[in-house]
């Protein structure tokens, strides 16, 4: 053990962190660069602790981590630090508890320093209650964070360098070939090389997709009734044909940045999205093309001819991702036209998946009349809750938690005291300790307590509100004016999912009798 800025630290006060990064020795392997990290952080504790580190105190983490949301194991440590006999955290630099920006840099450094947490480093010590060092591990951080941009600036270049010149540099090889490596050289590149089992089936899509006049929906199911696997193992599906029709790989091209990821606002939350990118880069690839390029020209010639294919997404069915098959698949919403246009047949739930399944489909109507029904039923047994839990249960239960917040604040207050009398006055570490583990155990059950109260489901509040919602949601099915996609928003606000069956026999649109199983939202 040793001691620093008058705190004794042990072996079992510390918790060891290791990750490895894209910044590392691309030539080591993960385990080798854990390894190495392992070894040199085991010296430091040999020479200055006379032992190791606690192998349970050991966290092993392998990701870039620009954000601490994408580190799970320093998540840990930052809730282990919160405990008062861990007294540091113990890494082979700075950088590796953060390289992410200001906010993500603030929010370590705001939890060492309130938490009394040393960062220990073969080559310094940072105490995040003394303002130098508070400074000096701020500037390191900062450094890591600028470095990182200036990787992954030189990264993406190095990248696009690659792409031009026809090298393949996605992780995973699309279907129809396996990822390969060939020299260049005397650099080791990455291409692509023919499956031959799987370009069999590409061919064959090409082909009935072009030359037979086949449609997407004809061809999963052929090439699902010749055998041919999916990558995964799963069925065919038009979705996946389609994918494929447009892959221009098969084409002997290479493509990057087709989903390019973005960040957007969301009720005021940074989020990331891959939306489709019209403007990706396609370049001449090094790969052998599986089907020539006149055919794939032709494939993308004939899409759009199809009169049946919408050019807008509004949503025309109410039950819109709500309504699931007991195979596991969406029921879609279809309909049935004659050639002029006008109504054959009344619109039908059909599963996605109904020629593999065997689930017969319903009317839209017949579905409908049964969700208005459960809502109906829904809202009677929430008028009888009410009625039966008092009209003074919704102001014992805010009373309650009103009672609660205020003994929280207490606490609050107490902790602080706690740490001021601790950092300023002098209290004994051993006495703060003990206080300040009680204070924190008597916050933790406090703030439970309240949880629990405010998501008690039996208040007459929550099942007023219930009542608000499933009404809105049936007065606007029971509106024929009401536009489907705000039906289908409100119907969302009271159901979780619908799980359908109907068992048929011999028709192809069954008689017998439909189940639907009704998840409500909590």
């Amino acid at each position: 053990m040793f001691e620093y800025h008058g705190v004794t630290i042990a072996a079992e006060n510390i918790l060891k962190y290791c990750r490895k990064s894209r910044s590392d020795d691309p030539l080591l392997t993960i385990d080798e660069v854990l390894e190495k990290h392992d070894a040199i952080l085991d010296r430091w504790c040999e020479v200055r602790l006379g032992g190791l580190v606690p192998t349970a105190q050991s966290f092993r983490e392998v990701v870039s981590g620009e954000t601490i949301a994408a580190r799970p194991e320093f998540q840990t440590i930052l809730r282990l630090i919160e405990q008062p006999q861990y007294k540091a955290i113990l890494t082979v630099d700075a950088q590796r508890l953060s390289r992410g920006d200001l906010e993500d840099a603030g929010r370590v450094i705001k939890l060492l320093r309130y938490t009394n947490t040393f960062v220990i480093t073969p080559d310094a010590i940072y105490d995040l209650s003394d303002e130098y060092d508070r400074e000096r591990f701020k500037r390191e951080l900062e450094r890591g964070n600028d470095y990182l941009e200036y990787y992954k600036k030189i990264n993406q270049r190095g990248r696009l360098e690659s792409l031009r010149a026809g090298w393949y540099i996605g992780n995973t090889a699309p279907y129809g070939y396996d990822k390969d490596w060939v020299m260049d050289g005397k650099r080791k590149r990455p291409t692509l090389k023919i499956n031959e089992r799987e370009a069999e089936a590409v061919r064959l899509a090409f082909d009935w997709y072009v030359n037979e006049d086949m449609g997407m929906t004809n061809i999963a199911h052929r090439l699902n009734a010749l055998g041919y696997p999916t990558r995964k193992g799963s069925l065919w599906s038009t979705a996946t044909i389609k994918c494929m029709l447009q892959n221009k790989h098969y084409a002997g091209f290479v493509v990057w940045n087709r989903f390019k990821e973005v960040n957007i606002v969301v009720d005021g939350e940074i989020t990331k999205s891959r939306p489709i990118n019209p403007d990706y880069d396609v370049y001449e690839g090094r790969h052998p093309a599986i089907i020539d390029a006149d055919l794939f020209e032709r494939a993308q010639a004939k899409k759009g001819r199809n009169t049946r294919t919408k050019s807008c997404a509004k949503i025309r069915n109410p039950l819109a991702g709500l309504v699931w098959c007991k195979c596991g698949r969406a029921m879609s919403y279809r309909t049935y036209k004659d050639k002029d246009g006008n109504e054959r047949n009344a619109p039908r739930l059909l599963c996605d998946n109904q020629a593999y399944c065997g689930t017969y489909s319903v009317t839209y109507h017949e579905v409908l009349e049964k969700v208005i029904d459960a809502l109906r039923a829904c809202i009677a047994d929430f008028e009888i809750h009410i009625k039966n839990n008092g009209q003074n249960d919704a102001a014992k239960r805010a009373e309650q938690i009103k009672r609660l917040e205020t003994r929280l604040a207490d606490l609050r207050r107490k902790e602080l005291s706690q740490w001021e009398k601790y950092s300023e006055e002098g209290m004994p570490k051993a006495v703060f300790d003990k206080l300040n583990e009680k204070v924190l155990a008597e916050i933790e059950a406090v703030t439970q307590a309240i949880e629990e109260a405010r998501n008690d489901t039996t208040t007459v509040a929550y099942y007023a509100e219930k009542v608000m919602l499933f009404r809105d949601a049936l007065d606007a099915l029971l509106d024929p004016n009401a536009s489907a996609e705000h039906k289908n928003k409100l119907l969302k606000a009271c159901i979780e999912r619908i799980d359908y069956n109907r068992e048929g026999r011999g028709h192809r649109y069954a008689q017998t009798p439909f189940e639907l199983d009704i998840t409500l939202k909590a």
